[in-house]
């Protein structure tokens, strides 16, 4: 096809039936984000305090202005608490508990009778031990033994609070005969009168402060008593009461007075029963009767006039508006909200396509990978629906949204530039979903900025939690930036400085863990999987130093060359080392047919034809590919192992076939000695490809020197383009121009060639002084 009659690439990429899928990806993301955005006529009405009106606004009809949600909670928890708690006052509890109480005593005193008779018991069988009587008193002793076991195990059964204290033993134990034990009586009636007495006042089942209307009801009679909370006791406050009245009844060194506070805690129970039930299902009938409203805005009635500074009140008026408008439009008919809905759609395509746009003509490699489309349409879903379940659904802050994560995630896993125009993007749907919040518009810009730039080019797991201080110091600045400028109080500028701060520190720890799960979901490779593949103590690293230790060298240094290379053009240098570090893994399967790893001046090629020995010389191509699957190697590193020849020939054992055929008088098939491919299709690749056969070519040059290295460089380049092996690489004249460098710069070839040849520039001798250093 002649020139003029090729098809705009441009336009090639938005044919349909190429990139159907991700046409479908970008659609379906603006129609998820469109469910997501209040509608256009409720955004008309979005102001924020302070904000100039543009126009005057009118009431288009009538409508109620709703409360402030502070004021309308107000309401809601007064009306709340003006519902009386309602409690019902139990007398068969109090009674169960007076009997327990005498119970108790009663035993207690049983157990006394048995402890005493069995010390009488003893007493006989000691004085009758010669009597005909003895085995009577004996046996009665066994008798009162086993049964003062049987009481006192179920007596600590039934009140195990008795066990652990050694006081309850004593007063159990008579000192003296029963006769004199009346001591019991006159602590039960203590007891139960001071129990009886706090059951009069009367005492909750719940604590005082969890009642949180002004008044209770009490049931006790046919008439419900109303009263304060205050009227009647909790059982804490029961307990303390109860316990000032002890120890007014007994006097210093009683036994008793702890003894007896033990009882009332373990006796003394709640005999005012909340009934929650009721008290829920009145405070509801309650609230549902609170208006939602406090007053209305006639239609055509001014809210506001134009070029005036929006305040409270007026604020609370727009807001009621928009939401009326929003209601007003849901029972309209199904024309009119299709036709809202598709000017959503429309408006929301406009600012997606921004960023798409840029991928399509900045990074066309991404956009071709439909799963690469699928990952960033994801970031931006879960950006927009955090924004949405934060400011609108829960009402919080905007400042809590985590616009700096989408940021961070999308230049890790991809470029800076990415990361950047995503977030643009992103900022902007932000601001307008918000209601053209342009507060949020540059706050999330210069924090996503400010993150974009730390983690650039990422080299350590450190730089993640380094940009945490960054956000912070970035967050303070846009913040009180703006608070000046639109003279916010200080408070209020703290408030939101703190609300960024736990953004800030949030962010890096999220990103640190979504891009681990991206990484996994969609095979993409971040600069943190090629540091580790950079350690050499990684398995296949590992084994070219023990198998290939000349091939190693040389991809060290291909390493260095490629990666200053990468850094004069701008290319992903990290890139570009590791994959000179792994491109010539598959010579480990015969290393010995490569002359950087023969050590004992034995070449194996010598009693082989040029045919064979090119065939083992390409098929490391096809066992690095295999290695690299083997150790799942990502795939932007396993292309370097192909990709580094290309198509080329294996010159050396094609020249010698060549020569050898000129004495034969045979044909050379030349596709026997070209590696298999493909091309170079990408900048690394491109750059890997010249520098591993720079570093080769010059290793060869006899008493190497600048001029000669630089006419190597030249050659090289010139051949691989005259070659066509740099076609479907995006590498530019310029772009090859600056990967060659200049002998006095920092960047390229020439620098570190100069450098490991330990190459210095000649300078003219001082006519003066011939004898000069």
């Amino acid at each position: 096809m002649a020139d003029d009659q090729k098809p705009n690439p441009l336009v090639q990429y938005f044919l349909l039936d190429r990139y159907w899928k991700q046409y479908l990806i970008i659609f379906s993301l603006i129609l998820a984000i469109s469910f997501l955005f209040p509608s256009g006529k409720a955004l008309k009405y979005s102001y924020q305090v302070n904000d100039i009106t543009q126009e005057p606004i009118i009431a288009p009809f009538t409508y109620s202005i709703l409360k402030t949600e502070p004021k309308l909670q107000n309401d809601l928890d007064e009306k709340n608490k003006s519902v009386p708690f309602m409690f019902n006052r139990s007398d068969e509890i109090v009674s169960n508990q007076k009997d327990a109480l005498s119970e108790f005593f009663a035993m207690t005193n049983e157990l006394r009778h048995a402890i005493w008779r069995l010390e009488e018991s003893k007493r006989l069988v000691y004085e009758r031990r010669y009597h005909k009587q003895y085995e009577k008193a004996r046996s009665e002793f066994v008798s009162d033994s086993a049964n003062l076991s049987i009481l006192t195990n179920e007596f600590h059964k039934i009140y195990s609070f008795t066990v652990d204290k050694s006081d309850w033993l004593s007063y159990i134990t008579p000192l003296q005969d029963p006769i004199f034990m009346k001591d019991l009586d006159r602590n039960s009636d203590h007891v139960i009168q001071i129990c009886k007495n706090r059951w009069t006042e009367g005492i909750y089942d719940i604590t005082i402060g969890d009642i949180t209307s002004h008044q209770v009801m009490v049931n006790q009679s046919d008439v419900p008593d109303l009263a304060s909370p205050t009227s009647f006791n909790d059982l804490q406050s029961a307990w303390t009461k109860a316990r000032k009245e002890l120890l007014s009844v007994f006097s210093d060194g009683d036994l008793f007075r702890d003894l007896g506070y033990d009882l009332i805690v373990e006796f003394m129970k709640p005999n005012l029963l909340f009934d929650r039930e009721i008290t829920e299902r009145r405070q509801i009938e309650s609230l549902n009767k609170v208006p939602r409203s406090q007053g209305v805005v006639l239609k055509n009635e001014l809210i506001v006039d134009a070029n005036i500074r929006i305040t409270d009140d007026v604020l609370q008026k727009l807001n009621s508006l928009s939401v009326a408008v929003t209601k007003q439009e849901t029972n309209s008919g199904w024309t009119k909200i299709a036709l809202s809905f598709l000017g959503r759609i429309m408006m929301l395509s406009v600012v997606v396509s921004l960023f798409f746009a840029f991928l399509v003509v900045y990074r066309v490699a991404i956009f071709r990978d439909w799963k690469l489309v699928l990952l960033i349409s994801i970031v931006f879903l879960l950006q927009l629906g955090l924004a949405h379940t934060f400011v609108i659904r829960l009402e919080w802050s905007e400042y809590l949204i985590p616009v700096t994560v989408g940021a961070m995630t999308l230049t890790i896993l991809f470029d800076a530039r990415i990361g950047f125009m995503a977030t643009t993007s992103m900022a902007i749907l932000m601001g307008l979903m918000m209601g053209q919040n342009i507060d949020l518009v540059i706050v999330s810009l210069f924090t996503a900025t400010i993150a974009v730039y730390n983690i650039r080019e990422l080299r350590k797991r450190s730089q993640l939690f380094v940009t945490m201080f960054a956000l912070i110091a970035a967050s303070i600045f846009v913040i009180v930036g703006l608070g000046l400028f639109k003279e916010h109080n200080w408070s209020t500028m703290l408030d939101d400085i703190q609300l960024l701060t736990i953004n800030s520190i949030l962010a890096p720890i999220i990103t640190y863990g979504l891009i681990g799960l991206f990484e996994i979901l969609f095979e993409v490779t971040t600069d943190l999987t090629l540091i580790e593949l950079l350690d050499y103590d990684h398995p296949l690293l590992k084994r070219a130093q023990q198998e290939t230790n000349g091939t190693f060298n040389h991809s060290i240094v291909v390493g260095n060359l490629a990666e200053s290379c990468a850094n004069a053009i701008g290319a992903h240098s990290l890139l570009c080392r590791v994959g000179a570090y792994y491109h010539d893994i598959g010579k480990m399967a015969k290393s010995e047919y490569f002359i950087e790893n023969q050590f004992s001046g034995e070449n194996k090629h010598d009693n082989l034809t040029h045919t064979m020995s090119a065939r083992i010389i390409r098929a490391h191509v096809k066992e690095g590919l295999n290695l690299a699957r083997e150790y799942a190697l990502p795939k932007v590193v396993s292309d370097f192992i192909p990709m580094h020849h290309g198509t080329t020939r294996v010159e050396y054992f094609y020249r010698m076939a060549l020569k050898d055929a000129e004495e034969s008088g045979d044909k050379v098939d030349e596709s026997s000695f070209r590696y298999p491919g493909p091309k170079p299709n990408t900048k690394e690749t491109g750059i890997l490809m010249i520098c591993e056969a720079v570093e080769a070519a010059v290793r060869s040059i006899k008493q190497p020197d600048i001029f000669k290295i630089e006419a190597m460089i030249d050659k090289i380049i010139k051949g691989r383009i005259d070659d066509g092996q740099l076609n479907e690489c995006p590498l530019t004249l310029d772009e090859l121009n600056r990967i060659k460098g200049t002998v006095d710069g920092t960047t390229g070839m020439l620098p570190v060639l100069r450098g490991i040849y330990h190459i210095r520039i000649e300078y003219p001798d001082d006519p003066k002084s011939p004898a000069s250093a």
